[in-house]
């Protein structure tokens, strides 16, 4: 006879949890959004790429600006990522991880393309607007700033206003990647935007001026 650990186990497969389906949808609905947009984006299309029915999207997401702005959570995790906190590495090397400057090209365009598509809109949609606002920049600039006091406090950076400081680092990042997405992504590869950022990030650490010594 044989062994019963090698039968078959029947009955319905093990569903998915909530918590990895709201991983999922929001993943597919970046990519959405990214392409078409928020308002060219129906939950029809979000449901058919995640391949569940509406009830479904709509027990987790109850509207679709529920949606965007845990899509909107989940992005700003990758225009910044503090992972650890860096603090045993040198401070170039921290910040060209925090930004994330050698992302492959294509994790990148999504990200541009999000970026684009989301601002974009968001002149016209005041809703949108404000969960970028406060989901978005307002979040990733506290915890930026953060970062930065710390690196203060332990004497590795003098900075006299942080909270101005790693706005002026967002602008830096978050704007070039928004102008080279309206342009067509046109840094002519993936080393010369790594080349670009590394220069922003040591002009941010330096300065500009000659040494004097």
């Amino acid at each position: 006879m044989a062994d019963e650990k090698t039968k078959p186990r029947r009955g319905r497969p093990k569903t998915m949890t909530d918590e990895a389906r709201r991983a999922a949808i929001v993943a597919e609905a970046e990519v959405l959004f990214a392409a078409k947009g928020f308002l060219g984006t129906s939950t029809g299309e979000i449901a058919a790429r995640c391949r569940i029915s509406k009830q479904t999207l709509y027990r987790i997401f109850p509207c679709k600006t529920d949606l965007f702005g845990a899509v909107v959570d989940a992005h700003r995790m990758r225009i910044i990522d503090l992972g650890d906190g860096y603090d045993d590495l040198p401070l170039d090397q921290a910040l060209a991880r925090i930004f994330m400057i050698e992302l492959d090209q294509r994790d990148y365009e999504l990200r541009a393309a999000f970026l684009r598509a989301a601002h974009v809109e968001s002149f016209s949609e005041p809703q949108l607007k404000e969960i970028l606002r406060c989901r978005g920049g307002y979040k990733a600039r506290a915890e930026l700033k953060a970062w930065l006091d710390r690196q203060c406090a332990n004497g590795r950076l003098a900075i006299a206003d942080t909270d101005r400081a790693a706005h002026m680092l967002l602008d830096t990042f978050g704007g070039s990647i928004i102008f080279d997405a309206l342009g067509g992504f046109g840094w002519a590869s993936r080393e010369e935007r790594i080349a670009h950022f590394r220069q922003c990030i040591d002009i941010f650490l330096k300065g500009a001026l000659p040494d004097q010594h």
